[in-house]
């Protein structure tokens, strides 16, 4: 991957520099045009002058006192001079025109161009048969052979259309399917949706309204949703309007109530006062942060979904986002299962670990502090009568297979394995 990566950023390179060298060609050639057409305007003006001077002078001429034959005389001249002019002009038009193709030619712009494109797209066929080398399309191997259950696909389908709120597309799959969710489940979403649809539009009062009618349910889990609501309206106020008064009005009457449990940050949100028109040099300038409307939008979505007791991000968008991060360890993973015969498939546990956010790990995992080893459903861990905790395998080893009492691992306490208990977390 190392590798891939420095060939990655030698095409680039190599892209940058093409760039440039056709600017510089470019440049010379929009060089060459400017000074053709300033020799060609140049031209023009010369004839003009020439032109209105061969004019005045036929002019005077006529104005004389033998003016019948002056002007035959003059018509004559000008007869015969005007072709010698416009083709002498012609001439030397012609003689730029050439001067400037031959100079272009010199150039040899369209072959310059054409050696640094060719270089440029041979350096991305290499990286291009790198990447294809590399990342693989075929993951019919790492996939279950199983065929899967179409109903319960149905069901994460229309679960993730309700937390994107896409009310109607999930209520009719749910007619077709027959699939029969919770009635908290489509009513927590078609109320967030009507929230944060609000909230992109900067309009919380729906939201408010939302979090007042429910504060001792929101308070009894600890859920502070209110709160960040006022202070984000107190927020936006003060920051706009001209007159701090009517923010300092706003907080006396809207944070009041938050008194006795917010009392640290109100003192910090009244002293935004004194840095009016300067937040961003003040000790609260995270309060003014530009993605402040987006983090309410998501306290609001988990507040909303930890009320209502509904996973506040979808299942079908978890298991992609875990599922993707984990293709490549896969892939790996089967490409040496298979270079051994072995059907990873068969296996009850994976040989690697696979990379997990950690926003994606929902269950505690044990690890015995004595072999080291992450517990199993046929070596789960143990309680010991002193309060510690070891694997079910290191019990049968100390206790010599459950025939006599043993100490624990940590501490003197002695004990049989009578006294032990399962752990379940």
């Amino acid at each position: 991957m190392q590798t891939f990566e420095e060939e990655g950023r030698k095409v680039l390179k190599k892209q940058r520099l093409c760039a440039e060298q056709i600017h510089r060609h470019l440049d010379l050639l929009l060089t060459e045009v400017e000074t053709a057409k300033a020799q060609l305007v140049e031209k023009q003006d010369e004839y003009k002058r020439k032109k209105s001077r061969s004019r005045r002078e036929t002019e005077e001429r006529r104005s004389n006192t033998n003016r019948d034959q002056i002007a035959s005389d003059s018509a004559e001249a000008a007869v015969a001079s005007a072709p010698c002019d416009v083709e002498e002009v012609d001439d030397e038009i012609e003689h730029i025109v050439q001067e400037f193709v031959e100079r272009v030619k010199v150039l040899n712009l369209d072959k310059s161009i054409a050696d640094e494109l060719k270089g440029l797209h041979v350096a991305l066929s290499k990286y291009g048969k790198q990447i294809d080398k590399l990342f693989s399309n075929d993951v019919t191997k790492i996939c279950h052979g199983k065929e899967p259950d179409h109903r319960a696909v149905c069901q994460l389908v229309a679960e993730y259309l309700y937390h994107n709120g896409q009310i109607a597309a999930a209520d009719a799959l749910c007619k077709e399917a027959e699939i029969d969710l919770p009635t908290n489940y489509r009513e927590c979403f078609v109320e967030l949706h009507d929230m944060t649809s609000a909230l992109k539009h900067r309009d919380m009062s729906k939201a408010l309204e939302w979090a007042k009618r429910n504060h001792d349910e929101l308070q009894a889990l600890h859920i502070d949703i209110e709160f960040e609501l006022v202070r984000l309206k107190y927020l936006d106020l003060l920051e706009g309007c001209s007159d701090v008064m009517e923010a300092v009005e706003f907080a006396g009457e809207a944070l009041s109530p938050f008194q006795a449990t917010h009392q640290k940050e109100i003192g910090q949100l009244m002293g935004c006062v004194l840095y009016k028109g300067r937040f961003g040099e003040s000790p609260y300038k995270e309060f003014f942060s530009t993605n402040r409307w987006d983090n309410i939008r998501e306290s609001v979505i988990r507040a909303c979904c930890r009320l209502r007791q509904v996973p506040h991000r979808a299942y079908l968008d978890t298991c992609l986002s875990v599922g993707i991060a984990a293709l490549p360890a896969m892939r790996k993973l089967v490409a040496v299962m298979d270079s051994k015969m072995t059907d990873w498939e068969a296996l009850e546990e994976l040989p690697v670990e696979l990379p997990i956010a950690n926003e994606h790990r929902f269950h505690t995992v044990f690890a015995c502090p004595v072999s080291k080893e992450e517990s199993t459903p046929s070596n789960p861990p143990m309680l010991l009568k002193c309060g510690h905790v070891i694997c079910k395998s290191c019990v049968k080893k100390i206790s010599f297979n459950m025939t006599r009492r043993f100490k624990c691992p940590t501490c003197p306490m002695e004990q049989t394995e009578a006294e032990t208990r399962e752990l379940i977390f």
